[in-house]
């Protein structure tokens, strides 16, 4: 009778113990930021989203099929909510009318009062560019896929919410930019050692319309440091030629629409610097054109302006308390209607991550917030590595 008392005794203590643990457990237990499309829907995140970051693992973490990738939406209250997906490093995030697009290796989500997810035949490792047309009213996302048996491919994929299509450039793509209907391109011809520039449109089919030979006498040592820009009248170009280590020439080309006729202009030259750290945080994201000015933001957190009627070149505004290392914590500029807004991060805040955004025309901070969540995000990956790749701001 005893130890059929101590067996009852032992088993309501071990029942005990077991439920004070769980309620501990759920106690200290935190909503995840992590969620599924369902969730993305549920929350309506969209409609209460300031900015949406884009997060991955980069080609090599993905050799095993489990590299992962994140778009985090910024909340107004600065919080912070992520989608989880496949991994694809230099992915990136097109925002059209009340849709945002999110890709990944597999998928393209299209989210808005509802998701659509359409999934690839074939995966994709590293991004070149996402965009969204207005006057087609149509998304489209090229990557930058690698040597075929007969060249270099370039897939691209595009379409709407009701259906999306694969196709193909067939050439290396060194920058691309965006208009109202078309994608501009700029490729490179290793045997021939030039850049070509292109115009990518989608109508019926994908059609690649060429335009002219950049007048250079060498693509070696060149490097391009901005996307394509685009006016009623003119393409722009950012290039650099290294001189040395410690030299660096920028220059910018014009090349009107109509006679294809080409401009150079001495941009910024670097002296006895570390080039490494004056590139930008984001190629795709480093320049604008506004008010009659190319603006340029480079990876010193300097600011430069080229007058397009005058062509005279200033040091507009430099960021606040920016560090000069070539070391990066996951910083990303994003130019929109005359600011430029620029994830930061600081070892000395709590949450690490800040969301800046600057006046253009008068060089000064119009907002600045802690983010909430996103350091907790990047170091979410138990055994992988996640960097930014791309930052957009929807309001």
């Amino acid at each position: 009778m005893m130890k059929k008392t101590r067996l009852i005794g032992a088993i309501l203590l071990a029942t005990a113990i077991i439920l004070i643990i769980s309620l501990t457990k759920d106690k200290f237990k935190t909503d995840t930021p992590i969620l599924s499309t369902d969730e993305v829907l549920e929350k309506e995140l969209l409609k209460n989203t300031k900015a949406i970051i884009y997060l991955s693992t980069t080609a090599d973490q993905d050799m095993d099929n489990k590299g992962v990738s994140y778009g985090v939406f910024v909340q107004d209250d600065h919080s912070v909510q992520a989608l989880a997906m496949k991994g694809l490093e230099l992915g990136s995030v097109a925002i059209g009318k009340n849709q945002v697009l999110l890709e990944d290796k597999n998928n393209i989500n299209i989210i808005s009062d509802n998701t659509k997810q359409f999934k690839m035949d074939t995966p994709q490792y590293t991004g070149e560019r996402t965009g969204y047309l207005p006057e087609k009213e149509l998304f489209f996302s090229i990557y930058n896929s690698g040597f075929v048996e007969d060249g270099y491919s370039s897939d691209v994929r595009y379409g709407d919410s009701k259906d999306f299509n694969v196709d193909s450039i067939p050439y290396y793509i060194v920058a691309s930019g965006i208009t109202e209907n078309m994608v501009p391109i700029l490729t490179q011809d290793f045997a021939k050692n030039r850049f070509d520039l292109r115009e990518v449109t989608f109508d019926e089919k994908l059609k690649i319309n060429d335009l002219t030979t950049i007048q250079s006498e060498s693509t070696e040592n060149m490097q391009v440091l901005a996307p394509i820009l685009s006016d009623e009248n003119n393409y722009y170009l950012i290039l650099s030629k290294i001189i040395n280590d410690t030299h660096e020439k920028v220059s910018i080309y014009r090349i009107n629409k109509k006679t294809l006729r080409q401009e150079r202009f001495d941009f910024i030259d670097y002296k006895k610097v570390d080039l490494t750290a004056t590139i930008p945080y984001n190629y795709k994201n480093s320049a604008t054109l506004y008010n009659n000015k190319l603006y340029y933001a480079n990876g010193l957190g300097e600011i430069y302006s080229f007058d397009l009627k005058s062509t005279a070149v200033s040091k507009a505004f430099s960021l606040n308390n920016v560090s000069k290392s070539k070391v990066r914590h996951n910083e990303e500029t994003y130019f929109k209607e005359g600011n430029l807004y620029v994830l930061r991060y600081s070892p000395y805040k709590k949450e690490h991550y800040y969301l800046e955004s600057y006046s253009l025309d008068k060089g000064t901070v119009t907002d600045s917030f802690d983010i909430k969540g996103l350091d907790a995000i990047i170091n979410e990956p138990k055994y992988k590595k996640v960097y930014s790749y791309d930052l957009k701001i929807l309001k």
